[in-house]
């Protein structure tokens, strides 16, 4: 099959109904999630937030972050459910977001392919992959993530979607986002390995992320990947102080 999608471009993006996949393969100056190396990133925006960073200026991260329905759902620290306070919602995070989006033209909007299947597998060989960086990583399909990990070196990735039945299929590569020991609990009785970030004073008996402040930031989280889901390194949950 000849690819119609230069992966030397390092970015592949396809949509569907509602949302806009990014799947991008580049450095990050960021040392607690890479060493320095080239890793994949997936990024999930809402349709109605690239109308919004390509129509307009001026009007904030609140309104941008608060148009995040179908890529963030439910999660209790999404912008459509109120408060917001993801540890995304940063004013770095967000202008590399609004950046992103206004590189995207308009013929680039396309629904997934086979091409752009291969194309992202590429991308992600013998390289350390970041599900969701933004956006519900659950949201992508389920056959693509398998074949993501299967090709990379190592990968992370964490859904807020745990307790829905559709997202019981991605336990296998994705943490199930957690903020409680009895939430933890719950979720390991349906096979889940959860991610437990934690409010300050409280505990839950997990091993503490090695990239966290807590535990004095002795390893970056492309070099641990504990972070891994049921199939992927480690067997017990991992905890965080809030962020």
């Amino acid at each position: 099959m000849t690819l119609n999608i230069n992966i030397k471009d390092m970015k592949i993006i396809f949509t569907d109904e509602k949302n806009i996949f990014v799947v991008s393969k580049s450095k990050t100056s960021n040392k607690k999630i890479s060493d320095g190396k080239p890793l994949v990133q997936t990024y999930t925006f809402s349709k109605e937030q690239y109308h919004l960073a390509t129509t307009s200026k001026g009007f904030g991260m609140k309104k941008f972050f608060a148009l995040d329905e179908s890529n963030c759902m439910d999660c209790k620290f999404s912008g459509n459910q109120g408060e917001g306070g993801c540890y995304t919602h940063k004013f770095n995070q967000y202008v590399g977001f609004l950046s992103m989006l206004r590189s995207i033209k308009i013929e680039q909007l396309t629904a997934i392919t086979v091409s752009k299947v291969i194309a992202i597998i590429e991308l992600c060989k013998d390289t350390y992959v970041r599900f969701g960086t933004y956006g519900e990583p659950s949201l992508l399909p389920l056959s693509m993530v398998k074949s993501m990990a299967d090709v990379a070196s190592n990968w992370t990735g964490y859904t807020h979607q745990h307790d829905k039945k559709f997202a019981q299929g991605y336990k296998d590569f994705f943490m199930a986002s957690t903020h409680t020991q009895e939430e933890s609990t719950n979720r390991s009785s349906d096979g889940w390995r959860s991610f437990i970030a934690l409010e300050s004073g409280t505990d839950a008996d997990a091993i503490s992320c090695p990239a966290s402040k807590e535990a004095g930031v002795l390893s970056n989280c492309s070099k641990c990947s504990l972070c891994s889901g049921a199939i992927g390194k480690g067997k017990k949950n991992v905890k965080i102080l809030l962020h």
